[in-house]
């Protein structure tokens, strides 16, 4: 019996332990599992961001495909042919350089400036300028406008010489010879030809000479400008028409508590979720991620994805959202009381959008652009900052407004959201 009694505390040490392991072994498997579980969440995420890229290439290609099967061989061989004629016509004249410029135009049809439908010689450096828009007050843009030819002696020299184009393509003209092109009473491009110093220089008494030569290349000038495809084809025209879309805009009021009250790791965490909870709503209500910023977001309905009554889709996401965010902020005041400051705000307005990739040549990225963006940030920011806040345009308003429970407000209209929306709604839920 004493050696039973010696032994029991050895024994009860024993089943500590092994409790202790059984412990330590659930909370590693535990720990283990989460890890697992916020990886497939992260998976799944970049998953559905990749399918949103392809679904936006892909819309793209098929667009491209389009266009190319309704006007692609014509476009490409008239620009073939419009390369050989200012080559040859190079050739006849003694220019080093020339080129050929269409109009560029507003969506209002308001003239702009213009670019660069063939240059020579074709290299590196021109093939750069392909991509700029020549302002109007330019040798070129005063051709367009004034309908006109003209010698321009010292052209390097001029005010009007667009000297950017210079170091761009390594040419310093030296003479510059430029022709109006006329189709059908209308100017549709203008004709530039270039020499350098050392080079014979051009005179008045060359314009005539030249402009007889220029019917053919101003009537194929005319019909590649009045082609939308074939300018689509050539990478002179938006390759998509805007799409009527509805843009979420929402942030985090405060946010800096988060670091005021927490190491970065934690305040990082705390923000992790609240993306992911935020996100994870919007998504299964038919959401696209655009962009992170700082801390807010940026997201999309019916671009790319289409989607019936995009506008009640996105403040059905916007209300779930709010509610997600109030049962997270009563995790965060239960770590610190400060955290009850926190305030989500969320701008919601709806409109044309156009899809684009934007950004460095390297590194661009897929997104749209529209006034909707600037009227959802407005109104994100002008939320108040004592309560959750969800504001919605004028536009998105009349979508829904027989389903929502909204109050309209009188303070003016904050920053680009007067241009574009005639009043501001606040939503507080569904009907």
């Amino acid at each position: 019996m004493d050696q039973i009694l010696k032994l029991l505390p050895l024994v009860t040490a024993g089943l500590a332990v092994i409790g202790a392991v059984i412990g330590l072994t659930r909370y590693l498997t535990k720990v283990q599992d989460q890890a697992a579980q916020d990886k497939l969440e992260a998976d799944n995420r970049d998953l559905r961001t990749r399918i949103d890229t392809l679904e936006q290439r892909r819309d793209q290609l098929l667009e491209q495909i389009s266009i190319a099967g309704r006007a692609g061989g014509a476009a490409l061989q008239q620009k073939a042919e419009l390369d050989g004629r200012l080559q040859s016509l190079m050739g006849a004249t003694g220019a080093s350089g020339g080129s050929i410029y269409l109009p560029v135009r507003s969506p209002r049809g308001e003239l702009l400036g213009l670019a660069f439908l063939c240059i020579e010689p074709f290299n590196v450096q021109t093939q750069t300028l392909r991509s700029k828009v020549i302002p109007l007050k330019s040798i070129a843009g005063r051709c367009l406008v004034q309908g006109e030819a003209f010698v321009v002696a010292n052209a390097a020299q001029s005010k009007d010489h667009f000297k950017s184009a210079d170091a761009i393509a390594h040419y310093k003209p030296s003479t510059m010879m430029n022709l109006a092109l006329k189709d059908k009473g209308e100017v549709v491009g203008v004709l530039q030809l270039l020499s350098k110093e050392g080079e014979t220089a051009f005179a008045d008494a060359d314009l005539a000479r030249v402009a007889a030569l220029t019917g053919p290349i101003a009537e194929q000038v005319g019909l590649l400008a009045r082609n939308t495809d074939c300018l689509k084809l050539l990478g002179m025209s938006d390759e998509t028409a805007p799409t009527e879309g509805t843009i979420l805009y929402f942030d985090l009021s405060g946010s800096s508590l988060l670091f005021q009250e927490l190491s970065a790791a934690f305040a990082l965490q705390l923000l992790n979720e609240y993306f992911e909870r935020l996100c994870d709503v919007a998504f299964k209500l038919g959401a696209t991620l655009d962009c992170y910023l700082g801390d807010g977001a940026l997201l999309r309905f019916n671009v790319p994805r289409p989607l019936p009554e995009h506008q009640f889709a996105a403040v059905s996401a916007a209300i779930e959202m709010s509610r997600a965010f109030a049962d997270l902020k009563d995790y965060w005041i239960a770590i610190s009381p400060r955290f009850a400051a926190l305030q989500l705000r969320i701008g919601i307005s709806s409109g044309p959008l156009l899809r684009a990739s934007l950004g460095h040549s390297q590194i661009q990225s897929l997104t749209v652009i529209g006034y909707p963006i600037s009227v959802a940030a407005a109104l994100c920011e002008a939320g108040t900052r004592e309560r959750t806040s969800l504001l919605v345009s004028a536009e998105s308003y009349e979508a829904v407004r027989d389903r929502v429970i909204a109050v309209p407000l009188s303070p003016p209209l904050p920053g680009k959201a007067a241009t574009f929306t005639s009043g501001i709604w606040e939503i507080s839920g569904l009907r």
